[in-house]
């Protein structure tokens, strides 16, 4: 998903923490796909990247970049200032969030890096280069999915078969889960599904279809929201783990996505284990 790169600076007299936001190479290019099959139809579109930068574990506070239009490899130069105390800097993790503007929706960004202040030697200016990824640093899982694509009825069929080996929360003795599923069309969650509840322990089977209308049109500035939850009782549902289906079309080396193999094979069922992250 490309990488990122970033100076990093603690002030332990000012008792601030600089970040010089340098830019990112290589972010996924977007297709506009105008057909559907063996050999697809669709142009080349470079995303408009935009980076939220915040401290974990708050989440706060987020500073944002500007946006850089029609770009692979944004240079963003721009410097973020966080007030922090010297025992504050050593518990934080930094998190930078990359987004494609055409699609600035919370749940659909193209990717995250982390980077964690603890035993850092931040006295000197340290220049850093992080790899993008979907994925956090816990192991939540992974879920099978399937998708099959009809053009004619512009119906998209969700397979939600299984998962397995999900991370299981502490205190959370109720073990029923369910899968939600949202079709964000650009920055507008268009539809939300789910899935019967199931119990289970750590590999549920759910074997549900769901489906979406989604014109051909579209495939290139829509994505699926799948969310694995766990049912609680009193505390309400937690969120376990999230996977983002569409709209790239090739992944990382130049290999097709999932969403990517669906679209070139129309009519069929195309089935694949996905990690689950937040």
């Amino acid at each position: 998903l490309g990488t990122l790169l970033f100076e990093a600076r603690y002030q332990k007299y000012e008792e601030q923490l600089t970040i010089h936001l340098i830019g990112a190479k290589r972010l996924p290019v977007r297709h506009h796909v105008i057909d559907v099959g063996d050999c697809p139809h669709y142009d080349v579109m470079p995303c408009d990247p935009k980076v939220l930068v915040c401290l974990l574990p708050d989440e706060k506070p987020v500073l944002e970049s500007y946006v850089k239009q029609s770009t692979w490899d944004p240079n963003f130069d721009e410097t973020f200032v966080f007030k922090l105390n010297t025992n504050e800097v050593k518990e934080k993790t930094l998190r930078f969030s990359v987004y494609d503007c055409t699609r600035l929706h919370k749940l659909c960004p193209i990717g995250h890096t982390l980077f964690s202040l603890k035993g850092q030697d931040l006295d000197g200016t340290m220049a850093v280069e992080r790899a993008i990824k979907p994925q956090c640093q816990v192991n939540r899982g992974e879920i099978s999915l399937s998708l099959t694509y009809n053009p004619g009825t512009s119906r998209l069929v969700v397979g939600v078969r299984q998962a397995r080996n999900i991370l299981q929360f502490e205190g959370h003795a109720h073990k029923e889960y369910f899968v939600k599923i949202s079709r964000i069309h650009l920055n507008r969650k268009v539809k939300t599904k789910r899935t019967p509840s199931t119990d289970g322990d750590a590999s549920p089977i759910f074997k549900h279809d769901m489906s979406f209308n989604i014109p051909t049109e579209q495939l290139s500035d829509s994505c699926l929201v799948l969310s694995l939850m766990n049912h609680g009782v009193v505390r309400g549902s937690t969120t376990i783990g999230r996977v983002v289906l569409g709209p790239y079309v090739f992944g990382s080396g130049n290999e097709r996505s999932h969403w990517g193999r669906m679209i070139r094979s129309p009519l069929n069922t195309i089935e694949q284990w996905h990690s689950l992250y937040l």
